[in-house]
C-alpha cells in the first residue's frame, strides 16, 4: 500500500548526506506536503505515544547548514523513507546515559546529538519502497542512511521467550515493525540506532575478542593507512554535473574511501598457531610482546621469502600477514559476492542460491600483488575464501555446474561477530573461522584458472561509494578522476547502469558506458603467477558502438597498440568473427568455438543469463541468448604473453572515430592462463 510517488527533482536535491548540500536553496516545498487523508511518517510519530520524543528531534534537525527546513518536515513529503524510531523510552535511556543525568531535558539537547540520533535512523528509498522486514536479509541493507552509513541487520531469539527477533546495527531490536504509511515504513526499535564513528582500526581495537590482530595492524603500521574516509579535494572541487548526448546527470557528492577486513579472533591464534592466551586488563592487552613473538617465528614460517626485520615494511613477514587480510574497498556482507544474473538463480529469492559465482580480489599491499578468491554458491554453505575443487561442467552432459573433489573447503566468513558491531566510519571487518595465508596453493592451485572480473569490482569506489549493483535501473555518471584504477580524458563521459531488473545479456546484469571521444586507461588485476596467460574482454556487436584501438603496457604513459582497431559495431554472424548459433549438436557447437578462436574471438560465458524477472529462475543463458540475439556480447581476445604477479600492466581504450555519439562498453575481462585456453582438453563453456 506504500506510495511510489516522485518527488519533484527540488526536493531529490534535498535529500543528500550528512551536512554538506549543495543544491542552492535546502528548504522543503510546501507544496510537497501531503494535502490528502493519511498518515504521513511524522504524522505517525507525533500522534503516537510511544514515538512522539523520536518526532520531537527530528524537529531539531536541519536538512542542511543553510537550510531553514528541519527532518520533521522532509517525514511529512511523499517519498519512501525507512525510518528505525527509537521509542521514548529508548530515547530517554540513550540521553540520560551519554550526559550522566537522570530525565535529561529532552529540549536541552545538543544539535550534534540530535542530528546523530535522526540521521542514523532514517533511509530515503528513492524511487524504490521502503524497507520492510520481510526485505531484511543478515547483513547491510541496500541503501545507506542519511549519513551515508550502512545499516545492519541480524537475527537473534529472545532470551525469555525464545522467539526469533529481528537486530538492528546489533542492538536495537525491532520491537514494532511494518507500520506503513503514505510516505513510507516505520519500525519502532528499544535503542537508538548506533553508528561507530571509528576508523576500521579503531573499531577493531575496540572490539574485545580481536585484541591480537589489532596489536599486529599497529605494529605494522596498516592501522595508520587505514585512517582516511573522504576524498576532501573532491567534495571542494567536483562538477555538480556532467552532459552526455542523453542529457544532463548529477555526478557523486561524495566520493568516499573505504575498507575490509577479514579477522581472526582471539581464539583461532591460541588454537592453531598456539600463540598464550591474551592477558586483557581494562581493555588492554598485557602480553603483547610474548603473543608477537610466537606470531613472528609463525609468520617467517609462511612467508619464507619476506626477511626483512622492520614490522612496518612490506618486506617483513608479519606486514605480508597483516596485509593480505585488508581489501581496498568498503563491502557489505551480501555484496562481498554478487550474485544477480547467474543461472539458476532469481534475484528476488536471494537466499536460494544456485551455481558457484566468485570474486576476485586485490589485497592492500602494494609491492606483493595478491589475491583473494571468495565463492559462494548452494553448496558452499556461506561465503569461502581460497576454496578449491573440481565442477561438472558438461552441458550436452546435462551438468549444470556442480562442485566435486573439494580437496580445499576454504575458510568462511562469519555473518556477524556475535553482539559486536563491525560497522565502522570506512568499512567493514568480518572474522573468519581459520589462520587467512597466501601459501603457495593460493596462486597455483586455487587462482590457477580462467579468472573473471566484472569491470566494476576492478574499481573500488564503485563498492564503497553504494553504486555497484544499485537496485535501480537509473544512469550515474562519474566525472574525471573519480576513479583511481581508471583514467579517462576530458572527451570522455562515464556512465554506470545497474540493469538491476531490466533484461540485458550483462555478466553480473550492469555495464559500464563510456561515451563521448573516449580515451581511458584501466589498471588490470593482477595474474597468480609468472608464466604465459590470454587476456580478454567484452565486445559488444551493436551499430551504437564504435571502433576503438587497444593498448597495452606496463608504463601507463607509453603504452604501445595492441594489433589493428577492433569494430565494435561489427555484426557477430559476419565470416569475420564466425558466430553461430548454438544448437543440441554440442560437436558441432564445439567446432564453432574453434573456428571463433581462430578469428580471436569466444562467445560469451555460459555462466550468467537473460533475466526474466526477479522471480523466475534463469535458464537462458547469454552464451547462446535469443532474447538479445540483436545485441549478443562476445568475447574478444586482445593478447597472448608472458605476465608476472608483481607487474602493474595497463590498456587503453581509445575511440578512432570522429562521432562522439558512439561508446564504448566496460563489461566483464578475464586473465587465462595457457593450461586453460590450449591444454590437453578444451576450455570449459562456462
Amino acid at each position: 500500500m506504500k506510495l511510489n510517488l516522485k518527488k519533484s527533482l527540488f526536493v531529490l536535491a534535498l535529500l543528500t548526506v550528512g551536512t554538506s548540500f549543495y543544491s542552492c536553496k535546502d528548504d522543503v516545498d510546501e507544496s510537497d506536503l501531503y494535502t490528502f487523508k493519511g498518515s504521513t511518517i511524522i504524522s505517525f510519530l507525533e500522534e503516537s505515544e510511544n514515538y512522539t520524543d523520536f518526532a520531537y528531534v527530528c524537529s531539531k534537525v536541519k536538512l542542511s547548514k543553510k537550510s531553514e527546513s528541519n527532518i520533521a518536515q522532509l517525514l511529512s513529503t511523499r517519498g519512501n523513507y525507512t525510518v528505525f524510531a527509537p521509542t521514548n523510552e529508548a530515547l530517554h535511556a540513550y540521553l540520560d546515559s551519554i550526559y550522566v543525568t537522570p530525565n535529561y531535558d529532552i529540549t536541552q539537547i545538543p544539535d550534534s546529538t540530535a542530528e546523530y540520533i535522526v540521521r542514523n535512523a532514517i533511509i530515503d528509498n528513492g524511487n524504490s519502497d521502503a524497507y520492510l522486514t520481510t526485505d531484511f536479509l543478515v547483513g547491510a541493507l541496500g541503501k545507506t542512511n542519511m549519513n551515508d552509513r550502512y545499516i545492519t541487520i541480524s537475527y537473534d531469539n529472545d532470551s525469555v521467550t525464545n522467539k526469533a527477533i529481528t537486530m538492528v546495527n546489533e542492538h536495537s531490536k525491532i520491537v514494532n515493525p511494518d507500520v506503513e504509511v503514505t510516505n513510507g515504513v516505520v519500525h519502532g526499535v528499544d535503542n537508538v540506532v548506533q553508528m561507530s564513528n571509528a576508523y576500521l582500526p579503531d573499531l577493531i581495537e575496540q572490539t574485545p575478542n580481536l585484541k591480537i590482530f589489532s596489536m599486529l595492524l599497529r605494529q605494522t603500521g596498516w592501522d595508520k593507512k587505514m585512517e582516511v574516509y573522504r576524498d576532501e579535494d573532491y567534495e571542494m572541487n567536483h562538477p555538480e554535473t556532467m552532459t552526455i548526448e542523453s542529457g544532463t546527470y548529477r555526478c557523486p557528492e561524495h566520493r568516499y574511501i573505504g575498507f575490509t577486513a577479514f579477522v581472526e579472533p582471539d581464539s583461532l591464534f591460541v588454537a592453531q598457531w598456539g600463540v598464550p592466551e591474551p592477558d586483557i586488563k581494562n581493555g588492554i592487552l598485557q602480553n603483547g610482546e610474548e603473543i608477537l613473538a610466537v606470531i613472528k617465528d609463525r609468520c617467517a614460517e609462511a612467508y619464507p621469502d619476506a626477511a626483512g626485520t622492520d614490522l612496518k615494511q612490506e618486506d617483513n613477514a608479519v606486514n605480508q600477514f597483516v596485509s593480505y587480510h585488508l581489501l581496498p574497498q568498503r563491502l557489505t556482507l551480501d555484496k562481498i559476492v554478487v550474485h544477480h544474473a547467474e543461472m539458476g538463480f532469481a534475484y528476488s529469492n536471494p537466499t536460494q542460491l544456485s551455481i558457484d559465482c566468485f570474486e576476485y580480489y586485490e589485497s592492500l599491499c602494494t609491492s606483493h600483488r595478491r589475491m583473494m578468491k571468495i565463492t559462494e554458491g548452494k553448496q558452499t554453505e556461506g561465503k569461502r575464501i581460497n576454496r578449491h575443487c573440481k565442477h561438472k561442467t558438461d552441458v550436452a552432459a546435462g551438468d549444470f555446474y556442480e562442485e566435486y573433489d573439494i580437496d580445499r573447503p576454504g575458510i568462511l566468513i562469519h555473518e556477524s561477530n556475535k553482539n559486536y558491531l563491525n560497522n565502522a566510519l570506512n568499512g567493514f571487518y568480518y572474522t573468519i573461522d581459520s589462520l587467512l595465508i597466501y601459501d603457495y596453493d593460493v596462486p597455483n592451485l586455487v587462482l590457477n584458472e580462467r579468472l573473471r572480473w566484472d569491470v566494476t569490482s576492478l574499481l573500488p569506489e564503485m563498492m564503497t561509494n553504494g553504486f555497484r549493483l544499485m537496485t535501480d535501473n537509473e544512469w550515474h555518471v562519474f566525472p574525471p578522476g573519480y576513479f583511481e584504477n581508471l583514467k579517462t580524458g576530458k572527451e570522455s563521459r562515464v556512465r554506470y547502469l545497474p540493469y538491476w531488473s531490466s533484461t540485458v545479456d550483462n555478466y553480473q546484469g550492469d555495464e559500464i558506458n563510456v561515451n563521448g571521444q573516449y580515451d581511458m586507461i584501466l589498471r588490470l588485476p593482477p595474474v597468480p603467477y609468472y608464466g604465459t596467460w590470454e587476456l580478454r574482454i567484452a565486445k559488444p556487436t551493436y551499430p551504437t558502438f564504435g571502433m576503438a584501438q587497444i593498448y597495452l603496457g606496463t608504463n601507463p604513459e607509453n603504452l604501445q597498440p595492441i594489433g589493428l582497431p577492433v569494430d565494435l559495431r561489427l555484426n557477430y554472424t559476419l565470416p569475420v568473427i564466425g558466430y553461430e548459433t548454438d544448437t543440441e549438436d554440442w560437436d558441432a557447437n564445439y567446432e564453432n568455438d574453434r573456428v571463433m578462436r581462430l578469428h580471436g574471438y569466444m562467445k560469451a560465458p555460459y555462466h550468467d543469463g537473460i533475466k526474466r524477472g526477479g522471480g523466475t529462475a534463469i535458464t537462458e543463458s547469454m552464451r547462446c541468448t535469443k532474447t538479445y540475439a540483436g545485441y549478443e556480447r562476445i568475447r574478444r581476445i586482445v593478447t597472448q604473453g608472458t605476465f608476472g604477479p608483481d607487474e602493474v600492466w595497463y590498456i587503453r581504450i581509445k575511440s578512432v572515430l570522429e562521432s562522439t555519439a558512439t561508446m564504448f562498453l566496460w563489461d566483464y575481462m578475464e586473465w587465462v592462463p595457457k593450461w586453460v585456453y590450449a591444454g590437453t582438453e578444451m576450455e570449459d563453456i562456462w
